[in-house]
């Protein structure tokens, strides 16, 4: 009796999880790359099921050699419930390019293993035959799917290259030497179990970056904006908004020294009122028209009207200058106007310092664009609001810093000798905007060299970027490309720290590192590269690799 059981058990087993149908979709068909042989495997994950990155592979039918995996989309690190671990896992469509073996047939018959699971169970591993036939090679090399058809002739070079990794903003020498780590296929250190939560909310945060679509399906709405707050309350650490504090300080101080608590409250929240909805205003841009975030940063009268701002805020620390911004109100008492006038003083600084931070492009800035993206093409016109939830993120901190302000003792000489502080603080930030007016109509570029043997080229002219990619497909190595302009704050702070590691360098020279200055997003040429990749902001790093009969 107990062995009946036992197998009536194990057979209800079999009918309720690997016996279930497979729900995974997989088409094969040959392609070429340049002048490489390739089959595009490409699967289709339904929603709530995710494949095994480590159970994936192909061989020709019948016992044949393995096929050599060229590229792969990324996949995402989701924590196993059945093996209680982290594994390496897809959760969306994706393709995975093999290289057909040079001495193949007109018909091949490739196989192709993989094996998927749900939230309540394991499907049985699958294989799965395809016959793929072999076809004529375009003279031009093949373009990958979506790209538009143009005359510019780096694409059939740059077809010939396969994504390994992309991601953006500023990042820490460790952070930096993961994302290398992620694109060479040597991401062991998420292998590990996560034993605690802090190992849980590093796991979830980075789905978030990696894929914010499934870290919605996942977390819920809930865990989502909470994301996306916090996210915005850590871009005020950014390379971009660190220097504004000062500026914001000052301007906040002014306005509360003497008044209350409460009215110091009035005056930071209407600041971060200001940052919030210009913030969000920019994300929508983006998610609407398919703009570079940070472009308005790259206009050289933008940035001159800053500079000539800050020279004006500036020398009213000075004393030179009154700005009184009561002498636009009307219909009130002195007080009240005058208090009326600091709260749009306030809102209006805010306003300006969204559109610096603008010019950062950090990961959860990228994320929060591609899920309302994502969303808003599935009909889902709230997706739209994502990008305010940011901002309003970034705001959160200063009615707190208002009201602390507020409580700061009585002005005298020492508030004085601040001020001026404060004052030669903003004059300096409009020297800086001052220059990069004058880079922007003159052209400049300034020389930047992350590792040994740096090549810099201008996104403008379409003949440097090909020259590029054709020496790095000579030399058979991996190539670095990195996205930046002279406007980019997040690219300055990355040269003067995590570039200039020791360690960084070392591991960058064994790429070929291409600077590609994307001074101005807008321009034809620089749009169609940028396009090209998905950049959505500077700096994005991009990883490629050669096919493997060139190395």
């Amino acid at each position: 009796m107990r062995a009946e059981k036992i197998i009536a058990a194990f057979l209800l087993l079999l009918a309720g999880t690997g016996m279930a149908a497979d729900p995974f979709e997989v088409n094969a068909q040959l392609a070429w790359r340049g002048s490489n042989a390739v089959a595009e495997v490409t699967f289709h994950v339904p929603p709530g099921h995710h494949l095994y990155a480590d159970t994936l592979g192909a061989a020709v039918a019948g016992g044949g050699a393995g096929l050599r995996e060229w590229g792969r989309t990324p996949p995402v690190s989701l924590r196993d419930s059945f093996s209680a671990s982290a594994r390496d896992s897809f959760t969306n469509d994706f393709t995975i390019v093999y290289l057909m073996p040079s001495s193949g047939t007109p018909e091949t018959d490739v196989e192709v293993h993989y094996q998927g699971c749900n939230e309540d169970l394991c499907f049985f591993p699958q294989s799965r035959r395809f016959q793929l036939k072999a076809a004529a090679q375009p003279a031009g090399g093949m373009r990958p799917p979506g790209a538009r058809n143009a005359d510019a002739a780096w694409r059939n070079l740059a077809d010939g290259f396969h994504v390994a990794g992309k991601t953006s903003g500023y990042l820490r020498m460790g952070e930096f030497l993961r994302f290398l780590d992620q694109c060479e296929g040597r991401d062991a250190g998420r292998e590990g179990k996560a034993k605690g939560w802090r190992e849980r909310m590093g796991s979830g945060y980075a789905l978030f970056g990696a894929d914010p679509v499934e870290f919605l399906r996942q977390f819920g709405v809930g865990w989502t904006v909470l994301t996306i707050l916090i996210g915005g309350l850590l871009l005020n650490l950014t390379p971009c908004v660190l220097p504004m504090i000062p500026v914001n300080l000052a301007i906040l101080g002014v306005g509360t020294q003497g008044s209350s608590r409460g009215r110091g409250v009035a005056l930071g929240g209407a600041y971060g009122v200001g940052m919030a909805f210009i913030y969000g205003v920019l994300g929508l841009t983006v998610v609407l028209t398919g703009a570079q975030f940070g472009s308005l940063n790259s206009m050289p009268g933008f940035n001159l009207a800053i500079a000539v701002l800050f020279v004006m805020l500036g020398l009213a620390m000075f004393d030179v200058i009154n700005i009184d911004f009561s002498r636009f109100q009307s219909g009130a008492g002195r007080e009240q106007v005058f208090k009326r006038g600091s709260i749009m003083a306030a809102l209006a600084m805010g306003s300006v310092a969204a559109l610096l931070a603008g010019a950062c492009v950090a990961p959860v800035v990228i994320a929060v664009l591609i899920l309302s993206s994502a969303l808003y093409a599935q009909g889902a016109a709230v997706g739209l609001v994502l990008p305010f939830m940011l901002g309003v993120g970034m705001a959160l901190p200063w009615p707190l810093v208002g009201g602390g302000l507020a409580r700061l003792p009585k002005p005298g000489v020492w508030m004085t000798r601040v001020k001026y502080g404060f004052g030669v603080f903003i004059l300096l930030f409009a020297l800086h905007y001052a220059l990069l007016a004058y880079h922007g109509w003159t052209g400049s570029v300034r020389t930047e060299t992350v590792a040994d043997g740096t090549v810099q080229v201008s996104a403008e002219h379409g003949g440097e970027w090909e020259a590029s990619l054709m020496s790095a497909r000579g030399a058979g190595v991996p190539v670095f490309v990195d996205f930046w302009a002279t406007w980019c704050k997040n690219c300055e702070a990355m040269e003067a720290t995590t570039f200039r590691a020791d360690t960084v360098r070392q591991r960058l020279s064994g790429y070929r590192v291409v600077k590609v200055q994307a001074e101005n997003p807008n321009d034809p040429a620089t749009k169609e590269i940028l396009d090209y990749y998905g950049v959505k902001g500077l700096p994005t790093y991009v990883v490629l690799t050669p096919p493997p009969e060139v190395k």
